[in-house]
């Protein structure tokens, strides 16, 4: 059997075609086989390392990344939310006004001073830290969480949204219906009250893809209701709009936006990309194809307010409300952290008993972002980043606004023709100069533009104008480094190139198994035939003997007769 087995194997060896092994078979030269069995052994060595790098390689799972323009897609249009940065610009809130609310804080530090030091032992805080929390109720946004979300319409005139203009692919105004009756009201902890245009509920008939929204709004007069100041990086106290771009049906994150000022033209240059990640595991995270958003009653999915609104969903479970210094999910029955119902209470000991409870729930939801990483560690993980979505990316340009010869035409078509001199007298005093000059001008067309008398429209009034800059929609796609079908040829160019090692070379090796098994098999055979041929010659002979023996003892029976 072993010499069967070796000699087949030497066979295949003198006749295979890995590289070297028929040489050291079939030399006679000490030397050369020496030389061919040192090419073999350096070439096994070589081929195992870069082997070993490949799959390393390949086993960390890298990506590659395309970015291009994809012309099969059309564009999509983005939803708008623009934001008065001025909360008093709509009038001051009749149910708490901002000196009311003020007066009220600072007495609450006074009077709730021994429950303030009780509540840092409680939640084993620094006195000062507790200091420095209280000190964020001094707030815009601290005024805004005791105010109702459903705030009265304007008494402004004309509205916020004064003029609304879609725009075709062709780059002119396109036929269709816009106007602030196309926006919707939204409540936001840091403005008060913002306005989402979102596209998708835009009736549009004339055209398919929109090339841009021009917006005309109305900021109204300056307020000098005194205000707190305070340092931020997720709200503005400029005078203006805050802007926010973002994806149709998905939540504004106006901490991202941007903000515009009075008297601007504001082009706002959109270029939208379609983003393609690969799942687990060539992302260790992962991503998901998550429509809703959750933790909210609307919306679809975003990954960064995915992650907050977790955060949101965390700490109401743990402290009852949520904070105003993450995003508030859109719902009517949030109850923000410091929100101490002002107004609903009847009596001082009902009074101080709320003042107390929000307090103590304030001061709950800080402690609770302190340990902002541990939550992160979850919430990353539950809100992973989509598989497939649009980003929209803005580039802001600005200049002044109005030139002084379109102010007066402003002032007739916005103001005298939508009859806001008639209905509201405190805007007719704010425009009376205007009205002057525009009754001088109807009698003498020749008379001078007085710039220093007429400013109220550049003080009040700004344009943006949103613009998709490309044709077509970007694309940013990832895909393996290494697929099957690459691995395969790496891995068989690798083989070939150092052993000479190809397929073909498995067919031979079956073959070399399939004819040792053969040889194998015929030799069992052969020598169970032959042990068959002994046993049959040896019984033959067995048998002569006993017909000889029956011979003898019939001659011997016979004489006896």
């Amino acid at each position: 059997m072993l010499s069967v087995i070796k000699s087949e194997l030497v066979k295949y060896g003198e006749n295979t075609s890995i590289k070297g092994i028929p040489k050291i078979l079939k030399s006679k030269d000490i030397f050369l086989k020496g030389l061919w069995f040192l090419f073999f052994l350096a070439s096994t060595v070589l081929l195992a390392y870069l082997l070993q790098r490949l799959f390393t390689n390949y086993y960390s799972w890298p990506v590659t990344t395309k970015y291009g323009e994809n012309r099969k897609q059309t564009m999509s249009f983005p939803d708008i939310t623009v934001c008065n940065l001025d909360i008093f610009a709509e009038g001051e809130p009749e149910e708490l006004s901002m000196k009311d609310y003020l007066s009220f804080v600072n007495s609450t530090k006074n009077d709730q001073f021994e429950n303030i030091i009780k509540l840092s032992t409680e939640y084993n805080m620094e006195m000062k830290y507790v200091s420095d929390i209280l000190e964020e109720l001094d707030s815009l946004s601290g005024y805004i969480m005791n105010l109702k979300k459903n705030r009265p319409k304007s008494v402004d005139c004309p509205d916020f949204i004064v003029d609304c203009t879609l725009f075709g692919t062709d780059w002119f105004e396109a036929k269709e219906a816009c106007s602030v009756d196309n926006f919707t009201r939204v409540w936001n902890i840091d403005y008060y009250t913002c306005y989402t245009l979102k596209v998708d509920n835009l009736k549009l008939t004339n055209f398919n893809v929109m090339r841009g929204i021009s917006l005309l709004l109305n900021i109204g007069p300056p307020n000098f209701i005194q205000l707190p100041f305070r340092h931020s990086l997720t709200s503005s106290q400029a005078r203006g709009v805050q802007v926010s771009v973002h994806s149709a049906g998905t939540p504004p994150d106006l901490k991202r936006g941007f903000n515009v000022a009075h008297g601007t033209e504001n082009i706002v240059e959109i270029v939208q990309t379609k983003t393609l990640r690969l799942d687990e595991p060539y992302n260790i995270m992962g991503c998901t194809n998550k429509e809703a958003m959750p933790y909210s009653n609307s919306g679809n999915y975003s990954s960064d307010l995915c992650i907050e609104y977790c955060q949101q969903h965390k700490i109401s479970e743990e402290c009852g409300c949520m904070t105003h210094l993450l995003n508030v999910p859109e719902s009517d029955n949030t109850e923000l952290c410091g929100n101490f119902s002002l107004g609903e209470t009847t009596t001082d000991a009902t009074k101080n008993d709320t003042t107390y409870d929000s307090l103590s729930r304030l001061i709950c939801s800080v402690n609770h972002l302190d340990h902002l990483i541990e939550l992160d560690e979850s919430c990353v993980n539950e809100c992973q980043l989509s598989c497939s979505e649009s980003d929209y990316d803005s580039y802001l340009t600005s200049a002044r606004w109005p030139q002084p010869s379109l102010e007066l035409d402003i002032f007739k078509k916005f103001l005298i023709e939508t009859d806001c001199f008639k209905n509201y007298p405190k805007v007719r005093a704010r425009y009376d100069n205007y009205l002057k000059f525009s009754e001088e001008y109807a009698r003498n067309q020749n008379v001078e533009f007085f710039d220093s008398n007429l400013t109220q429209i550049r003080n009040s009034f700004l344009l943006i104008k949103f613009v998709m800059k490309q044709n077509f929609p970007y694309y940013q796609s990832e895909g393996p480094v290494y697929k099957w079908d690459m691995m395969i040829g790496t891995v068989g160019g690798m083989f070939s190139l150092w052993l000479g090692i190809t397929v073909a070379n498995g067919v031979e090796i079956i073959e070399l198994v399939y004819s040792m098994l053969k040889k194998c098999w015929k030799n069992k055979n052969s020598v169970k035939v032959l042990k068959e041929n002994n046993t049959s010659v040896e019984n033959f002979k067995e048998n002569q003997q006993i017909d000889a023996q029956d011979l003898q003892i019939s001659q011997i029976s016979t004489k006896i007769n």
